[in-house]
């Protein structure tokens, strides 16, 4: 028996259930499998579709996990050029640090190059998207640039330490938002991991218990408020598909 989860309609990223693939007595389960695949805005709650909400969820979790990083890396470049006792000085820690950021933009970052990430963490559901924080160091910096310094400061420029403390205060911020963007993606991993697990024990799923798991979900989630919740016990989930 397949049942779809589908985004609810009580707020964002929730799941629903689809009743029209409810229990049915047909014997021919695989008809039913084939009409629910035609649904294309609807996914089956399967270990496949669980899965891959998996490997959105962890591609993000890379994401933000180096964007997390290379925030540090900032930090202690804005520290390090703020005590530069030359311009010579004051260039290599500008250049070094705009290799760093290069460097994770060359493989994949795109939250450090300022672009926002979908991640598709729930069967079924909406996507849930990280703002991205642009990183990178500009010739003009705006003054909605995460970090104001130039990449071509001046160490006599009257206005270098207020910038470096501007941008150390922004950063801090970002990275404060970057921080609460992991925990969310870890409370979904939790579920998501004890769920994937939990397909092993029983293949389908009947109407009451995808909409029992969906509600588990939804509700884990929001009690949890993010909180990581990265190695939840399988067996909370697993007493979803029993029969």
């Amino acid at each position: 028996m397949v049942s779809s989860i589908v985004p609810g309609t009580t707020g964002a990223n929730t799941l629903g259930v689809d009743n029209r693939f409810a229990r049915s007595q047909q014997p021919n389960g695989a008809a039913r499998n084939a009409e629910a695949a035609v649904l294309g805005d609807r996914v089956e709650v399967s270990g496949a579709s669980i899965a891959a909400a998996r490997e959105s969820v962890r591609d993000g979790l890379n994401q933000v996990h180096q964007a997390l990083a290379v925030g540090h890396d900032a930090q202690a470049m804005l520290v390090a050029a703020r005590g530069a006792t030359s311009q010579a000085d004051l260039d290599t820690i500008l250049g070094a640090y705009q290799q760093r950021v290069d460097s994770a933009i060359a493989q994949g970052g795109t939250l450090v190059a300022g672009q926002n990430l979908n991640v598709y963490a729930e069967p079924g559901g909406a996507p849930v998207t990280i703002p991205g924080v642009d990183l990178r160091l500009k010739s003009e910096p705006g003054v909605t640039d995460v970090i104001g310094v130039s990449l071509e400061a001046q160490l006599d420029d009257a206005g270098l330490g207020q910038a470096v403390q501007r941008s150390l205060d922004t950063l801090q911020d970002s990275m404060n938002r970057l921080i609460d963007s992991a925990r969310a993606l870890e409370a979904h991993q939790g579920f998501l991991g004890a769920a994937e697990g939990a397909m092993g024990v029983r293949n389908d799923l009947d109407a009451e218990s995808a909409r029992l798991l969906a509600l588990q979900v939804r509700q884990g989630l929001q009690s949890l408020g993010g909180a990581s919740i990265a190695n939840a016990e399988p067996q909370a989930v697993l007493t979803l598909f029993r029969a």
